[in-house]
Formats: structure tokens, C-alpha cells, sequence
């Protein structure tokens, strides 16, 4: 049952991942959507407690993108995508889905800098927003963050995307021996 909940996951994460790599946008439809039917699915089949088990997975996997949402490091998109795939997998393999996106993400970041060659452009960035953020707190930076005309869009929704495929692949690995 929990390698279904993980393909429901990885299939909204894959729609919203093609809908983000062609607008920069993951509309709402498909975020809150998908995270009322992950908890619909997991309260019909385990009652309140299931319930329980999904709302504290969407609760942990939209927190840990909640700070950089809130610099303006990454979308409201992408945080609502992972609070969605997170109640879908539950709250016993939250913690897998969290780490693999954010081991995805950074991989994906560091080709996508390199292919674009813009390394030490990128990390001047990073070196000004972490400096800035040590000064002045958790505020978005007034010049770094947010969109510019020469700033890049990583859609951080594929690293969502392909973290929920090791949790599929990892719990149907497990199922079978």
C-alpha cells in the first residue's frame, strides 16, 4: 500500500515538475489538490490516524521550505508541491522524501550553474545572501533574491520529483526483500 501512495506522490510531483519547466509557475489546482486527496486517500484507509500520519508529513515536508520561501529563495509553488507529495507518502517516509530532494536539488543546482557557467557568479550571490542573513536576519535580500533579467530559474519541483521517485523505488525495494 505505501509504494501506491508513493506513485501518487511521484505523479503529482511529475505534473507539477513539466507544468514548472514550461511556466515557472505550479498552479494551486495541482498543489492543493493533490494535498486534500493524499489526505482524503490515507484518512479513508487508517481513519483519524492516518490523517494525523499525512497532515504532520505535509506539515514537516512544506516547513523545511518554508525558511527559504520566506528569504525568497524558492517559490510558494514548490513548498506547496512538497507539502502535497509528503502527505502522500506519510509521515514514515517524509524524512526520505526530504532528504532526497534536497540531495536532488543541490545536485541539480550545481549542473544547472555549470552548464550555465556561471560558478563564481553563483557563488558571489550565495557568499552576499549568507552574509546578509547573518546581519540582518531572516528577510529576503533587497538586491540578490527575487527575480532579475539576469537571474536563473532552477525549478526546484524536479529535485521534489526525483526525490519522490527514490522513496518509490526505496519502499518498493524493500517490499520485495
Amino acid at each position: 500500500m505505501e509504494a501506491k501512495f508513493a506513485l501518487g506522490a511521484l505523479f503529482i510531483s511529475l505534473i507539477g515538475a513539466i507544468v514548472d519547466v514550461k511556466s515557472a509557475r505550479i498552479p494551486n489546482w495541482l498543489t492543493g489538490g493533490g494535498l486534500l486527496v493524499g489526505l482524503g486517500f490515507h484518512t479513508c484507509l487508517a481513519g483519524w490516524s492516518g490523517l494525523e500520519t499525512a497532515v504532520a508529513a505535509a506539515l514537516a515536508g512544506g516547513g523545511v521550505l518554508f525558511l527559504p520561501f520566506l528569504v525568497g529563495g524558492i517559490g510558494a509553488g514548490d513548498v506547496k508541491l512538497m507539502a502535497a507529495a509528503s502527505a502522500w507518502v506519510g509521515i514514515h517516509h517524509a524524512l526520505a522524501l526530504i532528504f532526497a530532494t534536497a540531495i536532488a536539488g543541490g545536485a541539480f543546482a550545481i549542473g544547472y550553474i555549470a552548464f550555465r557557467r556561471r560558478t563564481s557568479e553563483t557563488l558571489g550571490r550565495v557568499w552576499q545572501i549568507c552574509r546578509f542573513h547573518l546581519l540582518f536576519g531572516v528577510r529576503p535580500h533587497p538586491d540578490v533574491t527575487g527575480p532579475s533579467a539576469d537571474s536563473m530559474h532552477f525549478p526546484y519541483s524536479l529535485a521534489v520529483a526525483a526525490g519522490t521517485f527514490f522513496v518509490l523505488v526505496s519502499i518498493s525495494m524493500s517490499a520485495w526483500g
